[in-house]
């Protein structure tokens, strides 16, 4: 397992690949503007190597920080989404709400924008969720076949209705967990 920017040079992450069963991405923005203000970056590359891992058959997560003002309109959040859902419905999308620190000089994201954000991305994705914020049902996982919550979060308690190898108990589909 990686927590990576995915700012990876193509040789590197080809090597990096098979070595991997699992990744979560932060993918900043969908704006290359963005990065390069804001990260002194390009967005090509980890776009790149998001479509690499997924190709690679590596379990893949999402994780957008959510900043006021910089990525935070319902536009860019629908263009992320597309994004993420053009991998397949199945990646999971963490939408973490910022909080200011260090050197960038923004406001905290508000809860409404996580709400809002957390609405786009399930519109078009089965997994997605909601961090750095309480939000009722934030957290939770729902079963795309079902609609019942199998693993719900509140902050750092969690509890588990997932059956045997990660099968919904409710309609018996199999969820992507890793057991």
């Amino acid at each position: 397992m990686v927590v990576t920017n995915g700012f990876l040079e193509p040789g590197p992450l080809a090597e990096l690949l098979p070595l991997l069963d699992a990744a979560n991405v932060d993918l900043k923005s969908m704006d290359d503007d963005f990065y390069r203000k804001i990260c002194k970056a390009r967005l090509g590359p980890v776009l790149d190597a998001i479509r690499s891992m997924r190709a690679a058959g590596i379990h893949l997560e999402i994780t957008n920080l959510l900043i006021p003002g910089h990525n935070d309109r319902d536009d860019q959040i629908g263009e992320l989404v597309e994004f993420v859902a053009g991998l397949g419905r199945d990646v999971p999308l963490h939408f973490s709400a910022y909080r200011p620190a260090w050197k960038l000089e923004a406001p905290p994201t508000p809860r409404s924008t996580m709400q809002r954000a957390l609405g786009l991305g399930r519109e078009r994705l089965d997994y997605v969720y909601a961090g750095n914020v309480s939000l009722p049902g934030g957290g939770d996982t729902i079963c795309p076949g079902c609609g019942r919550t199998v693993v719900s979060r509140d902050g750092f308690a969690v509890s588990n209705d997932l059956g045997p190898q990660g099968v919904c108990p409710g309609c018996g589909m199999g969820l992507p967990f890793r057991i």
